[in-house]
């Protein structure tokens, strides 16, 4: 039986390997890739003021990041004893507001250096809906669980996004010159908004992105979304909630990023670093044991002989 059209993307005119820096922002699919490339050991960095969805939001946190701009006390709230900012997500927390402010600060500062420093930027939009607080106007990357009433919910429009986009990516051209961006949509399906709401939102996201691709030769665009809802034709791919992609979609989408953004050599590598972890995941073993003996050994020739190859690589 057959469950895929086995949809392969064109390739992109360049290639991503271990030596270089990936940034990554955007919705929880954007973790799930920042995810398998630190688990590939690729110097990957994603998302310093949690997972965001909405382009808006995304958006204001690079240019925060650009601007190297501290957390205002204007964004803060407090829940049940804790702190939280309107403008990243409820992982970013800290038992009081100085806190919270120097540990945002910090993380815009390393996030600061690091797209200065980065190759690639994998922005990840997952809906195109967005909340702003009514009384500051400031649109929120989290609600935080407050109630629904003190925000009102948009739809991005089309241009809008486009001009704001434009503008940044522009910024960001001249902040690091050599700086490639791969825009992708996430495939989770956001059924709180609606099944129409839903697509809606998706379409307003891909026809913004391939306006912004012919606008600008240093942006790109990976099928993320394509692959799991056009190329994957089934509900086994989905997780229970039948809303989020499960980790067989998530791997299917990392073989085609692989193939579109790898040369033959790093997926040669990623190979290797593959053999390594199944190693190191492997069960514990009898110490002192033949068999955990030959299991050492095998974890050290593989560090050897990945170490030959790319000794900057960290074990």
């Amino acid at each position: 039986m057959k469950f895929h059209l086995n949809y392969t993307s064109p390739k992109f005119d360049f290639e991503i390997d271990h030596n270089q820096k990936i940034f990554l922002i955007g919705s929880c699919f954007s973790e799930n890739i920042g995810n398998l490339l630190d688990q590939h050991k690729f110097k990957a960095y994603s998302n310093p003021s949690g997972i965001l969805f909405n382009p808006a939001s995304i958006h204001q946190n690079l240019v925060d990041i650009l601007n190297l701009k501290d957390l205002s006390d204007n964004y803060i709230l407090t829940r049940d004893g804790i702190y939280y900012s309107y403008l990243h997500h409820t992982s970013i927390n800290a038992p009081t507001a100085n806190k919270l402010k120097e540990k945002a600060d910090l993380e815009t500062q390393k996030a600061h250096t690091t797209l200065k420093e980065s190759d690639h930027l994998i922005i990840t939009f997952g809906t195109a809906f967005f909340y702003h607080h009514l009384t500051s106007g400031q649109v929120v990357a989290n609600c935080h669980k407050q109630p629904q009433q003190i925000f009102e919910k948009n739809l991005l429009a089309v241009n809008e996004l486009v001009s704001a986009y434009s503008g940044l990516i522009k910024k960001l051209q001249i902040f690091n010159p050599k700086l490639k961006i791969i825009f992708t949509v996430s495939p989770v399906k956001y059924l709180k908004d609606g099944v129409i709401e839903n697509s809606l939102s998706k379409s307003a996201l891909i026809l913004s992105i391939h306006e912004l691709i012919k606008q600008h030769k240093n942006c790109y665009y990976f099928p993320a979304y394509e692959l799991v809802n056009d190329d994957l034709r089934d509900h086994r791919f989905y997780k229970e909630d039948l809303a989020h992609p499960n980790e067989l979609a998530i791997n299917y989408v990392w073989e085609k990023f692989s193939e579109t953004c790898f040369s033959p050599k790093t997926l040669a590598l990623n190979n290797q670093i593959n053999k390594l972890n199944l190693a190191l995941d492997h069960r514990e073993i009898s110490a002192g044991s033949q068999e955990q003996q030959k299991l050492q050994e095998f974890i050290a020739k593989q560090k050897e002989e990945i170490k030959k190859l790319y000794p900057k690589i960290e074990f």
